[in-house]
């Protein structure tokens, strides 16, 4: 199984170097918090996958874009990237991973709980939600308890 990174730099005037990497694929980008926070997007994307629902985030380039897709699909998850010249525009896919809650959703929420310990500016970039994130830490806990009863 491909081990799955997800990495937050310091942002800057409100833009993010991102580095999301598996053992086959790397993709590196800076993205706007315009129209919408993505950290904030993907914290709530991973509730929402957690509880079975698809989603998927916009990393704005700035016109570019990049789009995560996570979608539920049983046991598994299939995430899927996406590049389009614009939020509106056609997606080409460039990526996708099956995997399953330990090889996708964990290694998205440990960057973002370490994210989450980086000190910036606020002028640079909002912090994740206090809620949403204690919200998901919540989720992933109780999954994780699940997960290690079952064995």
């Amino acid at each position: 199984m491909s081990k799955l990174q997800l990495k937050f730099e310091i942002p800057k005037n409100g833009w993010l170097p991102t580095n999301f990497k598996t053992s086959d694929f790397e993709l590196n980008f800076i993205t706007s918090n315009v129209p919408e926070n993505p950290t904030d997007k993907l914290c709530e994307s991973l509730i929402l996958t957690l509880n079975g629902i698809e989603t998927e985030i916009c990393w704005n380039l700035e016109p570019e874009c990049y789009f995560f897709e996570l979608k539920p699909n049983g046991k598994g998850i299939d995430f899927i990237i996406s590049k389009s010249g614009g939020i509106t525009k056609k997606r080409n896919l460039i990526y996708k991973l099956t995997g399953d809650f330990k090889t996708v959703l964990l290694p998205m929420y440990r960057s973002l709980k370490k994210f989450s310990t980086l000190e910036f500016d606020k002028m640079d970039w909002k912090k994740i939600d206090k809620t949403k994130l204690n919200k998901l830490t919540e989720l992933v806990t109780e999954r994780k308890n699940y997960l290690q009863h079952r064995l």
